[in-house]
């Protein structure tokens, strides 16, 4: 090879080598960078000082946002309740959350509760259930319980108070579903105990309801099932427009005595059924009613069956507007008529009616009566001054002196006021709770007192009847 071709090959050489010598410094830098991370891990072994660097990083969740917040508790104490507490233990639980109150020195929760969800609310309890000792009260002006639409909501062993209620009611929903089992409600206003207006479901059993208001203290329209409860109410009791098949089993009505001697008791009503839908039947067992002046008012499409009513000192006992109502084995104590059949076709079997002036079964033109084995006891004037209208069946009257007790007390004892009844309520209460225990306390609970000599007993008669001679339309539909 001559020397210009070796001089060139040895400077291509050079070239080519400092090419491949030249990113060992960036190569260099690199290797020290994770030689100074990773080398203090292994001079754990050596030295234990270095360990905290050697700590892995916390992971973030969540995107780094705070944790999710617990539901707050079910279980609320009325004695340290803040306002507002079981509402927002229903809006921030699950769906069908059961809310439990107690109370460890007697104090109520105060609160307006608003309920938009399904769920329970249920009394620790501890003892029988009494007017005297509320667990829910309702600030004064406002509802007890706001059930938004479309809800359903059961209420268990409480009692529930609003005693200063303006117009707004105590219970108020719209396309609800509502059960109230075991429940005492006390109510004065002017806008009724439970108002339900729209296509609902009520359920009530076992239950006493005490309203002194103006407007009736149970209004519902939808379903009804009513089972063993009370209802104590100055005008009217319970005012239903059923949707569908209904029964009402031991149901017992009776008119509160604040207001006598108005026109609201002249005008007051027991139970008033009305618009019944077209081929549903409304069976009614074991109803009592007390005071009212129209003891019960039903009309509409549908069918009603009376079995074993008992009415005491009404002006009008029962009056009915329907195509077809069935009443059987009928107690009826009243000023002016019995049965009084507007329309359609009314079957009476059984009945005992005392006491009438007017008529003890009437007719109006158009409306059929079929009667068989039923006996009038008429007042003052006998027989001879009866009404019957266009009934023209047969029927055995005899003279008011002959007729049995009615309700076995004799006279026309004093009605109840609100006061009183909620009291004699909770007598009631204790002996039955007494009954159940086998003794006088419920053990890890209030004690259980037998009535004292002399306390007052639920009247099983009403008060003087106000007859007034106003025409059965004066009932509300």
């Amino acid at each position: 090879m001559t020397r210009p071709l070796l001089n060139a090959f040895l400077a291509l050489s050079l070239v080519f080598a400092a090419g491949l010598a030249a990113p060992a410094p960036a190569l260099a830098a690199a290797d020290a960078r994770v030689d100074a991370l990773i080398r203090p891990c292994f001079g754990v072994l050596t030295d234990p000082t270095l360990s905290t660097r050697c700590k892995p990083a916390k992971r973030k969740s969540g995107g780094g946002g705070p944790p999710p917040l617990r539901p707050p508790p079910t279980f609320i104490d009325c004695a340290y309740a803040r306002p507002g507490q079981i509402s927002d233990a229903i809006a921030r639980n699950f769906d069908g959350v059961t809310i439990t109150l107690t109370s460890s020195n007697g104090r109520a929760c105060e609160e307006s509760v608003v309920i938009n969800r399904p769920a329970r609310i249920v009394g620790d309890l501890r003892g029988p259930v009494r007017f005297d000792r509320p667990l829910l009260k309702a600030p004064p002006g406002a509802p007890c319980i706001r059930i938004a639409p479309s809800v359903w909501v059961s209420l268990e062993n409480l009692t529930i108070a609003q005693y200063e209620g303006g117009s707004a009611p105590c219970i108020l929903g719209q396309s609800d579903e509502l059960t109230l089992g075991n429940v005492n409600l006390a109510y004065s206003g002017s806008g009724g105990g439970v108002v339900l207006p729209g296509d609902s479901r009520l359920t009530l059993a076992d239950s006493r309801i005490v309203a002194r208001s103006q407007e009736a203290a149970v209004a519902v329209r939808g379903r009804l099932r009513i089972s063993n409860s009370t209802i104590g109410a100055a005008v009217v009791g319970l005012k239903a427009a059923p949707t569908e098949d209904a029964q009402i089993d031991g149901l017992e009505l009776v008119r509160l005595d604040d207001w006598t001697g108005s026109r609201r008791s002249a005008a007051s009503a027991g139970l008033v059924l009305a618009d019944i839908a077209a081929n549903d039947l409304i069976e009614i067992r074991g109803l009592e009613v007390t005071g009212f002046s129209r003891g019960a008012y039903v009309a509409g499409a549908g069918e009603v069956a009376f079995t074993a009513p008992v009415v005491r000192s009404a002006d009008w006992a029962l009056l009915v507007e329907g195509p077809s109502t069935r009443i059987a084995r009928a107690q009826l104590s009243a000023a002016e008529v019995g049965v009084y059949a507007a329309a359609g076709t009314t079957y009476v079997a059984g009945a005992n009616i005392q006491g009438v002036m007017r008529s003890g079964i009437f007719a109006e033109r158009g409306a059929q009566v079929r009667g068989v084995d039923n006996v009038v006891y008429a007042s003052k004037d006998g027989c001879a001054a009866l009404k019957t209208g266009f009934f023209d069946g047969a029927l055995t009257c005899r003279n008011w002196y002959e007729a049995p007790e009615l309700g076995g007390v004799k006279g026309q004892p004093s009605l109840p006021t609100f006061d009183s009844f909620r009291a004699v309520l909770d007598d009631e209460q204790n002996v039955r709770a007494t009954q159940l225990q086998g003794g006088p306390d419920l053990q890890g609970g209030p004690g259980i007192a037998a009535p004292l000599p002399g306390a007052p007993v639920r009247p099983s008669n009403s008060g003087p009847s106000s007859s007034s001679g106003v025409s059965p339309g004066g009932v509300s539909k």
